[in-house]
């Protein structure tokens, strides 16, 4: 019976744990968690009739990977669809202004947002020339290329900003963004890419919705991670630190060491932790490997939720929230409207707002202490959506090393430390700090993972016996 320790029970361990659960016959694994709950950034609170969420707020089934695994965990009934109105109605901060996006390519060649030279750009994008086998650039530098100055600082900075709280000018093109690389790489142009991605929709699903759906559960997303620790057994998960991970040669084990002392050890050793606490475990174990996986860079984040009452805010909360471009040089990086974009998440009367402050832009703010930290985003609040009462109900979460970047040549750093692996077998690392920072892409690399390791464990049994 092969015995499996996953240190870290974020939604990439968990679902990793409940996967190898169905491959492996009689399999022992043990989630060594660090925290006192697992669910890594994913956690749900309920406070005061609101429900809010102090990491990620949903999930996309433009990638069924959550979707299906939450139905096959029997949660259909618990999925909660965003509005999908206010979903798709977002808005940016220009000029002190709210001014709405545009949701489609005939809207970005309407709006005001844009000037006309931007707007020709955009039309003539497809004309573009495909350079092929460009070396890896910044989503920043990618827009420039294809579509000028303008929307790269209008439209690009807040996307980057909504995603990876990051600098648009330093994080990677192609791994942060691969579908719209493969877009350039495979018809020469995005809107081109687009165009045979709307195509094949249609084929595929004729008359059907267009994916593209936000997803939660009515309960918030701790529902996914608390249904996922049910199925791979609350006794084998524990709070343990780890320390320091070795291979013992003669025994052909993993021991894993914790920070009190105790010790371990296991047949395969599954890294799913942060980076920089991976790098911590595997320094004494390789140095190499080590140093190139704490050489990815994390931001830190301050979330600050908000309850008002609905007569306090005097614009129409008609929209999933606003971003804020750097060039506006504001204090916070954006607002989402959370009662707006799922039913139930605040009583009758009232609204829950979350703003995200910090980043790339302002990491000092996480720093600050409550009181200042609200303070900030009262003004802010002021300014953008004049709203000038307090709110009643606030609470401040800190996420310190929030979100991995995916800096230039990200990809080439990973495969590196694949590369590296190979020296150890038995050992590997999974987490959003490699191929994908979303819930959807931590889902479906932990389940690429499970498969590749069950088979991995296969062999190594038959060449045992």
């Amino acid at each position: 019976m092969p015995r499996v320790a996953i240190i870290g029970g974020g939604i990439s361990g968990l679902t990793l744990a409940f996967r190898l659960k169905q491959y492996l016959a009689d399999v022992d694994i043990q989630i060594l968690e660090s925290e006192k709950s697992v669910g890594g950034k994913i956690a749900s609170f309920r406070d005061q009739g609101f429900i809010y969420e102090s990491g990620p707020n949903g999930f996309l089934d433009s990638n069924p990977s959550t979707l299906n695994l939450s139905k096959e965990l029997g949660l259909s009934e618990q999925l909660a669809p965003a509005n999908d109105a206010a979903a798709k109605k977002r808005f940016l901060l220009l000029g002190g202004k709210l001014r709405m996006l545009p949701s489609s390519l005939l809207g970005l060649l309407t709006t005001d947002v844009l000037s006309w030279r931007a707007k020709l750009s955009i039309a003539f994008e497809r004309f573009q020339s495909n350079k092929q086998n460009l070396p890896d650039e910044s989503i920043y530098a990618f827009a420039q290329r294809r579509v000028g100055t303008e929307i790269a600082d209008k439209l690009v900075d807040p996307f980057v900003t909504g995603i990876f709280a990051g600098d648009a000018k330093l994080v990677s093109y192609q791994a942060g963004f691969p579908r719209l690389a493969a877009m350039e790489k495979n018809y020469g142009s995005i809107s081109k890419g687009l165009k045979a991605a709307r195509k094949a929709k249609q084929i595929s699903n004729p008359g059907g919705r267009s994916s593209g759906q936000l997803w939660s559960f009515n309960q918030g997303l701790g529902t996914l991670t608390d249904a996922l620790a049910e199925k791979c057994g609350k006794s084998n998960i524990r709070e343990f630190k780890a320390s320091n991970l070795i291979h013992d040669k003669e025994t052909n084990k993993w021991i894993i060491k914790g920070s009190n002392g105790e010790s371990e050890s296991f047949d395969i050793a599954i890294l799913s932790c942060p980076a920089f606490s991976q790098a911590a475990i595997l320094k004494n174990h390789d140095e190499m490997l080590a140093d190139k996986i704490a050489s990815i860079p994390y931001n830190s984040l301050a979330v600050v939720v908000m309850g008002y009452r609905s007569g306090d805010v005097p614009i129409p909360l008609e929209g999933f929230g606003y971003l804020t471009p750097s060039s506006e040089n504001r204090a916070i990086l954006g607002v989402q409207w959370c009662s707006s974009i799922y039913r139930g998440r605040a009583p009758a009367g009232t609204v829950l707002l979350r703003a995200m402050c910090g980043g790339s832009s302002r990491p000092e703010m996480v720093d600050l202490d409550d009181d200042s930290i609200a303070k900030i985003v009262y003004r802010e609040l002021q300014a953008s959506m004049q709203i000038q009462a307090p709110p009643f109900f606030l609470k401040v979460i800190r996420w310190k090393n929030a979100i991995p970047q995916y800096m230039v040549n990200h990809l080439e750093k990973v495969r590196e430390i694949e590369n590296l692996l190979t020296n150890h077998p038995g050992l590997y690392v999974t987490g959003n700090a490699y191929k994908g920072i979303s819930i959807n892409d931590c889902v479906e690399n932990a389940e690429t993972l499970a498969v590749q390791i069950s088979r991995w464990w296969s062999r190594a049994r038959e060449t045992i016996s």
